[in-house]
């Protein structure tokens, strides 16, 4: 536990943080990871307050009352993360699934759409290997009839998904060498599921499920 605080402590002083923001922001990780959010929620708070430039404490209360269904106040906190790093990938697609699900008055439904895409191009200009914005933004695309737009991410989102069948067959067989099977098994048939979905070879997948399963 000391070495986790020290590097925490080395972390925030070498990006000029605040060592005791980025002890909270962890604390309220790992309430989160457990499904306590009023825990989490107060973690993160502190945490914003303490450090005002940690962007991934409040993006982590803006998921909080996005799952709450509390869309308003999820919209306002990210785009406060916004008004200060306008390429904060995260909080972009988050705003983005946002504008999706939420419902506001008297709105213009292809105006919102036509935000959340702005937001979804922008997180792919930065990071092209980002497959839920891919994902959502064809899903835009062809809620908005542009069908030849949906197609091609679409596509491109097949072929990143391709790329995960080597990693997860690679993580099965780490968790087969460390004596997991259940887990090595359940890494293998999603690699399985991948490659019958885009309709690759899954010859040797198949190898490798036999191999875990002896």
């Amino acid at each position: 536990m000391k070495r986790i605080i020290t590097g925490l402590v080395a972390l925030s002083l070498s990006c000029g943080g605040d060592p005791e923001a980025y002890r909270l922001f962890t604390k309220g990780k790992e309430a989160y990871a457990r499904k306590d959010l009023d825990k989490a929620k107060k973690y993160f708070e502190k945490a914003s307050k303490l450090d005002e430039n940690l962007f991934n404490a409040k993006l982590m209360l803006a998921k909080i009352h996005y799952f709450r269904r509390d869309f308003k106040e999820a919209l306002r906190i990210i785009d406060s993360v916004l008004d200060d790093e306008r390429n904060h990938v995260s909080s972009l697609f988050w705003k983005a699934r946002t504008l999706v699900i939420m419902k506001k008055r008297g709105s213009d439904v292809k105006k919102t759409d036509a935000e959340a895409m702005r937001c979804l191009q922008r997180v792919l200009e930065m990071d092209a290997r980002h497959i839920s914005a891919r994902n959502l933004l064809a899903l835009l695309y062809e809620k908005n009839s542009m069908y030849k737009e949906s197609l091609y991410e679409y596509k491109l989102a097949l072929e990143e998904e391709e790329s995960l069948i080597s990693t997860r067959a690679n993580l099965s067989i780490l968790y087969y060498r460390m004596g997991l099977r259940d887990r090595a098994l359940a890494e293998i048939e999603k690699a399985i599921a991948i490659a019958d979905i885009i309709e690759v070879s899954n010859k040797n997948l198949l190898l490798i499920k036999r191999e875990v399963q002896q």
